[in-house]
């Protein structure tokens, strides 16, 4: 069973097993993480696209601003388990008001290596700058600005892309670019 489990997580990228030798956790790969990142993208941007066609937006903009206000508590209290456990519902709350709520265990199965990474670098003097990013997105979505929450979704889902380099700088045991 446990190794069974642990074939799993090298198939995954999270493992090396190296037979003879061990068995190490993986460093975090570019390889792996852009592609994460751009499957996120693709489902994301999909999901902005229903949103602001919708019918009647009211109850998904009544959740997002549930979670904006929750995020900018947590960002003042310096609760990154919190905060983060918050701008993973805001996302959700996209697929669930869209009526595809079945896909985001897909999105969360194609982020991984995207939340392995944040999870490692997680600060809380990021997290200001992403609520501000989230308020983006939801102002642009409740405005029904197809064009402008495209725009703050991409920027928002990007951005990890310049912080790794940065992280990879200050800690290149952790990665293999």
């Amino acid at each position: 069973c446990i190794r069974d489990r642990f074939q799993r997580l090298e198939n995954l990228g999270f493992l090396d097993i190296v037979p003879q030798r061990g068995t190490i956790v993986a460093p975090m790969r570019a390889t792996e993480f852009r592609k994460s990142q751009f499957m996120r993208e693709a489902f994301e941007l999909a999901l902005v696209r229903r949103a602001v066609e919708l019918e009647d937006n009211t109850a998904l903009c009544k959740a997002l601003d549930r979670e904006l206000k929750l995020q900018a508590v947590h960002s003042e209290l310096g609760d990154e388990n919190a905060f983060f456990q918050s701008d993973e519902a805001f996302h959700k709350a996209i697929a669930v008001h869209c009526g595809v709520a079945d896909i985001w265990p897909e999105v969360q199965r194609v982020k991984m290596h995207m939340d392995r990474f944040r999870y490692a670098i997680r600060s809380q003097r990021e997290t200001p700058a992403i609520l501000k990013q989230h308020r983006k997105i939801a102002q642009a979505i409740c405005r029904r600005d197809e064009a402008e929450a495209i725009t703050a979704m991409t920027l928002h889902l990007r951005r990890a892309n310049h912080m790794i380099a940065d992280t990879a700088k200050e800690h290149p045991e952790y990665f293999e670019l």
